[in-house]
This record gives C-alpha cells, sequence and structure tokens, in this order.
C-alpha cells in the first residue's frame, strides 16, 4: 500500500491529536480530500498548517491541486496553486505533509 493510500485509509474527518499536532483527513466524497494539519490557536480553534486540497483522477490517478492553506505561517498563505511555481511549492508540501501524516500513524 503506497503513503496516500496508507494515509487516505487510517485517517478520518475527526481531529486526531498524535505525538505533535491535529491530524485530519476530508473526504469531500468526489475524488477531492483534505490533508490537514492544525496546532491549537485561540479559543478553541485550529490553525491549518498547512492543508492542501486535492482532486484525484478516478480513471488516470492523476493528481490535482485545489487549494493551500497554512495560516500559520507569516504572511499567511491561502490561494489555488495555478502557477508553475505554486504548483511546484504545493507539491513539496504535499510530500512533505504525506510523509508526516504516514510516520505518526505508523509509529502508534
Amino acid at each position: 500500500m503506497d503513503q496516500l493510500e496508507f494515509v487516505l485509509t487510517h485517517f478520518g474527518a475527526s481531529r486526531e491529536y498524535l505525538d505533535d499536532g491535529y491530524y485530519r483527513v476530508q473526504d469531500f466524497g468526489d475524488g477531492s480530500y483534505e490533508l490537514e494539519f492544525s496546532t491549537a490557536g485561540y479559543c478553541s480553534t485550529f490553525d491549518s498548517h498547512p492543508a492542501i486540497k486535492f482532486r484525484i483522477d478516478a480513471e488516470t490517478k492523476a493528481m490535482t491541486f485545489l487549494l493551500y492553506r497554512d495560516m500559520v505561517v507569516s504572511p499567511i498563505k491561502f490561494f489555488k496553486p495555478e502557477s508553475e511555481a505554486d504548483i511546484t511549492f504545493v507539491q513539496g508540501r504535499f510530500d512533505q505533509l504525506l510523509a508526516k501524516f504516514h510516520q505518526v500513524k505508523q509509529a502508534t
């Protein structure tokens, strides 16, 4: 099972505190998902650090990034990746986030 399948299978829509923060995978039911690592914010809120929404094409298995947000960095990053530079940036952060999810779940 590859890392993405493992993560999509072992995390759900409820935030789960593991090791260093809150982990969540939302399935929007149309091939779209969101991986979110968050930290505790003020007044019982959660700050994405980061959250990446993406779609997987059912036939080709190609991934398209739909949204990136990181509410902890300064300045805040919240954008739809459209340029090559944005897509490259989000792909790198996605790879890091996916590895983080995989690693923390295997350690439990």
